[in-house]
């Protein structure tokens, strides 16, 4: 994956890249230490490429072998409350805007358990040994969005219930209105 970054002239990101398998896929940072994935697994990734200190994050739980039904129904949730998001990202508005769309969706899905109380970050030009940027998007956040600024979306369920776990998300820009996805990559099921 780094190589990738510095073949596209990129430079290292302002934090290691997060992996993590099987229950560590809950964690949502790095874990040391080294396994071999199952026949079937799940694995977590985040990571970002970065230019001149600028950012631009995904986040993707890849499935190993079939995706089970559990699985399946937190990737849809995922997925539309990510959009939800984007549809919630309006210059002028606040930030708990965003938070609440996002919120929403995960609670009327009955996964309120497994979700965060935080939905993403801006992202700008950051020095290790982290990549998150001032505002966030959390319940009630009183800051306006501002034009101009990229954002890190990032939908993350993490069922201890269950030991599954799924997260999505991607950076975004923010032009005079809506929102432009900074990534090429779909945020479709894999299944690897």
């Amino acid at each position: 994956m780094q190589g990738a970054v510095f073949r596209g002239g990129g430079n290292y990101a302002g934090n290691e890249f997060i992996i993590g398998s099987d229950k560590r896929a809950l964690l949502c940072r790095y874990a040391s230490g080294r396994r071999n994935l199952d026949a079937h697994d799940q694995l977590t990734l985040e990571w970002s490429g970065a230019y001149a200190r600028y950012h631009a994050a995904i986040m993707q739980t890849l499935i190993i072998g079939k995706a089970c039904k559990k699985h399946r129904k937190m990737h849809a949730v995922a997925r539309e409350a990510l959009e939800a998001c984007e549809a919630a990202i309006m210059p002028g508005k606040p930030m708990g805007d965003v938070f609440a769309a996002h919120a929403k969706v995960f609670d009327k899905a009955g996964l309120s358990h497994a979700r965060l109380n935080a939905c993403g970050y801006a992202m700008g030009a950051i020095y290790n040994p982290i990549w998150v940027d001032f505002p966030m998007f959390y319940e009630n956040n009183p800051k306006m969005i501002p034009k101009r600024q990229v954002f890190f979306l990032h939908m993350i369920l993490m069922d201890n219930d269950t030991g599954l776990a799924m997260c999505l998300g991607h950076s975004v820009a923010v032009p005079a209105r809506g929102t432009k996805r900074l990534s090429r990559h779909s945020p479709e099921l894999f299944e690897l």
